[in-house]
């Protein structure tokens, strides 16, 4: 997707106000002072972390035969990703979110899907789909989809990961179990395990406990925003501390922390500790500047950087 992002500072409001959307202003123009561009969704984000990180990286997505689409072509290809299983839709526009940024880095997104509007999508090619890993993003809930692409990588012995977005979590868990027990690894936010576990409470080993009952063999991660992110591998949770940096955009905080994770059980032959560490670098860095890639790190950190963040078993 396109994402446009404009800093709730750089608004120029007639009247006091406090947000684009407020009474006050409603119906009036609204000057901006600086706005940024750059490519973004989930797919791209972390195809970026990939190829930095030295892997061989294909991205499977749909844009729109437009300038917007060409321009995503071309970012990606700088970032040496395989676009060939990229789809050009004639029908529709490639999609954009417009964001709007406080002062703490925290977002509001307005999103437009088009062509990435995977609802629409019934199959994808197969022919080159001959991978170690499956990185899967949100389709929209499109539960047809996925059983495809969980059918090819059982058959063809892909490993897979995923970080499933509310379209998917809004279904039953009964749904979704098939889904869990195949998956290698899953990374959810805090908000999204309290929901899926049906666990109000902040308590971290509870909402394991429960996670690990959905499909007992699977990696669980869960990111908690700058408290830090946590896994658990058998009867032991790690947590990972976040480092104290100023956020100035926490757009594709999550991207880059389940791709620099995964990017890790690669690189340090499933090192569980040093791939929370890696997950979480990436993650802190691509928080202090505008953009979900811009920040990303441009290759492996070196043992000294790793060692910046602090593992803890809980």
């Amino acid at each position: 997707m396109k994402d446009v992002f404009i800093l709730n500072k750089d608004l120029k409001y007639s009247v006091k106000a406090d947000d684009p959307f407020d009474p006050k202003v409603i119906g009036d123009k609204i000057g901006v002072k600086d706005i940024y561009f750059d490519i973004g969704g989930g797919g791209s984000n972390s195809a970026a972390t990939f190829s930095n990180m030295g892997l061989k990286t294909g991205l499977i997505s749909s844009i729109g035969d437009d300038l917007a689409g060409k321009e995503i072509l071309k970012v990606m290809k700088k970032f040496k990703v395989d676009t060939s299983l990229i789809e050009i839709n004639k029908q529709e526009e490639t999609g954009y979110s417009v964001i709007f940024i406080d002062k703490s880095g925290d977002r509001t997104a307005l999103s437009f899907r088009g062509a990435a509007d995977f609802t629409k999508t019934k199959k994808i090619k197969q022919t080159k789909l001959n991978s170690n890993w499956f990185f899967i993003t949100s389709l929209n809930g499109n539960l047809t989809l996925l059983k495809q692409i969980f059918a090819i990588a059982a058959r063809k012995g892909i490993k897979i990961a995923w970080n499933p977005g509310n379209a998917e979590l809004n279904n039953s868990t009964t749904k979704l179990k098939p889904f869990f027990k195949q998956v290698e690894i899953i990374f959810l936010n805090f908000k999204e395990a309290q929901s899926l576990t049906n666990y109000k409470n902040k308590n971290i080993k509870n909402i394991f406990n429960k996670l690990t009952l959905l499909a007992p063999k699977t990696l669980w991660c869960i990111t908690g925003g700058k408290r830090g992110a946590w896994v658990q591998e058998r009867k032991n949770i790690y947590w990972a501390k976040i480092l104290d940096k100023k956020v100035v955009n926490a757009t594709g905080a999550g991207d880059a922390f389940g791709s620099g994770f995964i990017s890790g059980m690669i690189l340090y032959n499933n090192d569980l500790k040093q791939a929370l560490q890696l997950g979480m670098l990436n993650s802190n860095s691509v928080v202090t500047e505008m953009g979900a890639k811009h920040g990303l790190l441009k290759k492996p950190p070196t043992k000294k950087m790793l060692a910046k963040i602090k593992i803890t078993e809980l």
